[in-house]
């Protein structure tokens, strides 16, 4: 595997990073992940929804203090995939604070005069989106979530959503729905009070059933909890409008004919069991797989793709 460590293109064994980075001793940082696929008549590959991702990797930057400019990893995306000869991959960027410089404090809160931002990126071989013919199937749990309320910030402290996936892992699920309680409820309070907030690297959408018999698909918005405004939330809801967003409380997803989970590697996922409990048939619903196929179709035609 071959990486980008500070404007240099570099073997696995050959990157080095401090000992005292402050993303390794305070988790100062933030990242981005992101869906490489093949760029059409141009050869090559292209990064899905890549201006979305600039942007928001740039929120969370000036947010965290840490001066640089996120579209740097526009130009160390071509070269990497180059390198590795990659068009379908994941490609992660990551940026810390730093290492102190000379005659800084090792581990102090606020960085020091001397401190230089590290940049990182690797990428990886994904199968194509093509061979995606079925929302892929997932098992969850639903649990308390506990993390800051910055949601909205991908900072590399990943301790609750780590905590989350290890408590889904002990269960036999591949995921966890985080609730969001109150301010001030106990530490026992039940998973099925609350607001829905998102999964560990997804958002969350589900089909629930109208007062007149018809369906509606409903998905938290963003201002309704701490949680990341996902770039295949945004996408799936710019191309399907008639998806709501807005408060979701827990008890909904008990109602829900349909449970999806949205992000970059997983897509447009069906949620097919909850709490050891089957979630509709079992099986990817007739929705989720329209909004998979929306979805890839949207990539596949560049409508993600801005100006």
């Amino acid at each position: 595997m071959l990486v980008f460590l500070n404007g240099r293109i570099l073997s696995r064994g050959e990157a080095q990073i401090d000992c005292f980075d402050r993303g390794f001793i305070l988790g100062d940082g933030v990242y981005e992940g992101l869906r490489a696929v093949p760029a059409g008549g141009s050869g090559g590959a292209r990064i899905v929804g890549l201006k979305r991702h600039v942007r928001r990797m740039q929120l969370g930057l000036d947010a965290a203090k840490i001066a640089v400019d996120a579209s740097i990893f526009e130009r160390a995306t071509d070269e990497l995939l180059r390198a590795e000869g990659l068009t379908d991959a994941f490609v992660y960027w990551h940026v810390t604070g730093g290492v102190p410089g000379e005659g800084d404090p090792v581990r102090s809160r606020v960085p020091g005069k001397g401190v230089k931002p590290t940049l990182f990126a690797y990428a990886e071989a994904r199968p194509p989106m093509a061979t995606i013919v079925e929302p892929p199937r997932k098992k969850v749990i639903t649990c308390r979530d506990v993390r800051w309320e910055l949601g909205w910030l991908k900072s590399i402290s990943l301790m609750g959503n780590v905590w989350a996936a290890k408590l889904a892992a002990e269960h036999g699920c591949d995921e966890a729905i985080l609730i969001r309680h109150a301010d001030g409820a106990g530490a026992s309070e039940p998973t099925h009070q609350g607001v829905v907030s998102e999964g560990l690297a997804t958002n969350v959408a589900m089909v629930l059933p109208g007062p007149g018999g018809e369906s509606r698909i409903v998905t938290p918005s963003l201002e309704s909890a701490p949680m990341l405004a996902g770039v295949t939330r945004d996408l799936v809801v710019t191309w399907a409008p008639e998806i709501e967003q807005r408060r979701v409380v827990a008890e909904e997803l008990e109602l829900a004919t349909e449970i999806m989970l949205l992000g970059t590697t997983t897509y447009v996922s069906s949620v097919v069991e909850m709490n050891g409990r089957v979630v509709g048939d079992g099986r990817p619903g007739p929705v989720a797989r329209r909004l998979l196929n929306m979805l890839k179709d949207g990539i596949a035609t560049g409508r993600d793709i801005e100006a």
